[in-house]
């Protein structure tokens, strides 16, 4: 959480009536004057004094129009106030919730920052001094090890099969034509507002202009969506000019956009997405303040993404259906997830950061199709509704945190325990957060530089910057030691309890386990090789050949202990081709196949908006001789439109399973092992203090 509880000072007026509509009490003494009427207009910046939250100042943007005072509101009685408004367990007289931060003062939270790398340097510990000392024992716990991530790998192969099929399925559906029937059905409904923040620092302005006229392929664009560009001050005059020309190109294609800035150097402020969106957040609260005090915020959703995401044309019609057709106590805990695909210029890419793509493609869909151990966690690209984001435990996003996306579901999972039960006070529920997956891929770029070795340099510096994101199995471990302080282990519900424990184990597996296993299994591999040598010329492996001819290749290989059963079992499953391999193969190659052709994306609609004439459309394609010589009309992601060849599909295939045979291992390695080495260190010595690097892209 936040440094200090200024992060919800402009969310404390806000209440709810028993019809679910949003009030303001006292927010017009906060901020008098509330700028723009929620309308695209001529844009213009205004200066006036700022806080660390953004409330009553900094640069605003305004319409030519005059600015509005907003009208005097009573305040609701105290019987009607909505459930959600409540503090810790219930109780209205308990006051707003304490923060809870890694920032904090105390051996506690300390002791929680420094975790990870107690686990990470004793796990790589164990392992150093089991070879050196136990050639027996270290052999078994690389084949523990091995075991375990190939069972991860196992479940993470099958479940992300499965979603693929189902990103397929979902592909085929008219979410706008379902919508707009639920909507015909239930017209108290039809107040839907769809609010996409864009955090960007430094991004390019025509692939910020792709991403919004990708925003603008949605049939709900014109009426029912509006955009924030979250630009940062410290960017300059520059950043000012580059988000005055991108309104003007795209103030006609929604019901609203504008430009917040926020500024440099807030104290509690860590320079990030988090920070910017939580500043985005309230600029966008203080501009639409006099139309969200009308509606149901249950009915607004907060779409947060990347300044190079490029949304399913279909997706926010998809989300609004799925959100609309939910019970509105479920609605209020949800997050919505697309597929990350990290695919959008895959094959201009160095090997090692093709395997990262792959990675990430089987880890979303595996964690968004198979719920059972651990939640999914928010990736990248999210949404939830205004309600969350403005619950009083909640305030909208941190800002001392690097990885946003998993610190706001962590910090909404354990607020949703906190709530309570109404009546019941100090008094904490099973979690009711849930992550919720829309089946229609967003696209995004892998990290790209000019050169290979500069590409392979960028791409280690965001495995550096991600691998911050373990500070939130510190987080977690933190709120669940809080929990059990306040309510005592006996109390907290068992699922409360259980679903702790499937986070605290998918970002240990992800993040230790992963990362260790390919060190012992490198270092395995380096111990092994004179023996392995030894063996050789001894005349084993001629034996092993004249076996296999009369009696079999897995009878001849049974006879081989390699040194020892320990290792052949370290062998065995590591070995060139396994089952396990050819499964993560097999779903890596549907997937990509499947985006090459635009079966996931492509959108039958006619367009809302023409391409600028300053994007080239054509430097989003994939940028592969597989389809690039084909002159054919892409779909709105930059994907061909058409069925690729035989000889293209093995040629793909050929390619995927050569990376991963070739560089799998390596990956872990140089972007799993190192950057969380370094970020585990950092943690020890820093804190949860980083830098922030923003990764290149191709241009």
């Amino acid at each position: 959480c936040s440094s200090d509880l200024s992060a919800r000072t402009l969310l404390a007026p806000f209440t709810f009536s028993e019809r679910g509509r949003l009030h303001r009490n006292w927010v017009s003494v906060l901020c008098p004057n509330i700028v723009g009427n929620g309308h695209s207009g001529r844009m213009a910046r205004t200066r006036s004094p700022t806080n660390a939250e953004g409330v009553g100042g900094g640069l605003r943007c305004r319409t030519s129009s005059d600015v509005k005072q907003l009208p005097a509101t009573p305040a609701p009685q105290q019987h009607v106030v909505h459930q959600m408004q409540h503090s810790i367990g219930g109780d209205m007289a308990g006051g707003m919730a304490r923060s809870i931060s890694l920032s904090s003062p105390g051996w506690l939270p300390r002791l929680c920052v420094c975790l990870p790398g107690i686990m990470l340097w004793g796990g790589l510990l164990v392992v150093v001094v089991a070879a050196i000392f136990s050639s027996s024992c270290f052999y078994a716990i690389a084949a523990l090890l091995s075991i375990f991530t190939m069972s991860y790998s196992t479940d993470l192969s099958i479940s992300s099969l499965i979603g693929a099929w189902r990103m397929r399925q979902a592909a085929k559906k008219d979410w706008h034509a379902m919508l707009t029937a639920l909507l015909e059905e239930h017209p108290e409904f039809t107040d839907v507002m769809h609010v996409v923040i864009l955090p960007n620092y430094k991004e390019d302005e025509q692939m910020l202009l792709r991403t919004l006229e990708n925003i603008a392929e949605s049939p709900m664009a014109r009426e029912n969506i509006k955009v924030v560009l979250a630009m940062e001050e410290r960017e300059g005059p520059a950043g000012a000019a580059k988000a005055e020309r991108l309104i003007s190109q795209s103030k006609d294609w929604f019901a609203d956009v504008f430009a917040s800035f926020h500024p440099a150097n807030l104290p509690g402020d860590l320079a990030g997405k988090s920070s910017n969106s939580q500043w985005a957040y309230k600029q966008m609260l203080t501009r639409y303040s006099n139309d969200l005090h009308k509606r149901d915020i249950s009915h607004v959703l907060l779409s947060v993404g990347d300044a190079d995401t490029l949304w399913n044309p279909q997706y926010f019609s998809a989300l609004a259906y799925q959100a609309l057709s939910m019970p509105a106590s479920e609605r209020v805990w949800t997050f919505w997830q697309s597929p990350m695909m990290l695919l959008r210029n895959l094959q201009s890419t160095p090997a090692m950061t093709r395997v990262s793509g792959y990675a990430t493609v089987l880890f979303e869909l595996a964690g968004l199709t198979n719920q059972s151990f651990a939640p999914a966690f928010c990736y990248s690209s999210y949404s939830l509704t205004l309600a969350l984001a403005n619950h009083p435990l909640v305030g909208g996003w941190d800002r001392d945190v690097i990885a946003e996306d998993h610190h706001m579901f962590c910090k909404c999972f354990f607020a949703s325990i906190r709530e309570g039960k109404a009546g019941a006070a100090r008094q904490p529920v099973a979690p009711k957060v849930q992550v919720q997956p829309v089946y229609l891929p967003s696209t995004a770029f892998l990290v790209e530089s000019d050169g290979y070795v500069s590409s392979l340099h960028a791409r280690f510096q965001q495995a550096v910057r991600h691998s911050q994101g373990v500070a939130e199995l510190s987080y977690t471990v933190f709120q669940y030691i809080n929990l059990l302080k306040e309510f005592g282990a006996s109390r907290l519900p068992w699922k409360a309890h259980t679903r702790t424990w499937g986070i605290i184990y998918k970002m240990t597996a992800v993040h230790m386990v992963n990362q260790i296993e390919a060190f012992a299994v490198i270092l395995a591999g380096i111990l092994s090789l004179p023996s392995i040598l030894v063996w050789v010329f001894s005349g084993g492996l001629v034996e092993m050949v004249r076996t296999s001819a009369s009696q079999g290749v897995l009878a001849a290989l049974g006879q081989q202990s390699f040194g020892g059963h320990a290792k052949w079992t370290v062998y065995s499953i590591c070995g060139p081709i396994s089952p396990v391999l050819l499964l993560m193969v097999c779903t890596s190659f549907i997937v990509v196949k499947d985006l090459y052709e635009g079966t996931l994306t492509r959108h039958s609609a006619k367009k809302s908006v023409e391409p600028s004439k300053d994007c080239n459309t054509d430097d989003d394609a994939v940028s592969t001789p597989l389809v690039a010589k084909a002159a054919v009309e892409s779909d709105v992601q930059g994907f061909v439109g058409h069925s690729l060849t035989a000889i293209q599909r093995l040629q793909i295939f050929a390619t995927i399973l050569s990376d991963y045979l070739c560089w799998a291992q390596y990956t872990l390695l140089v972007f799993g092992l190192l950057p969380i080495m370094s970020a585990t260190i950092s943690l020890l010595r820093n804190g949860t203090k980083c830098e922030y690097i923003v990764a290149a892209k191709p241009k």
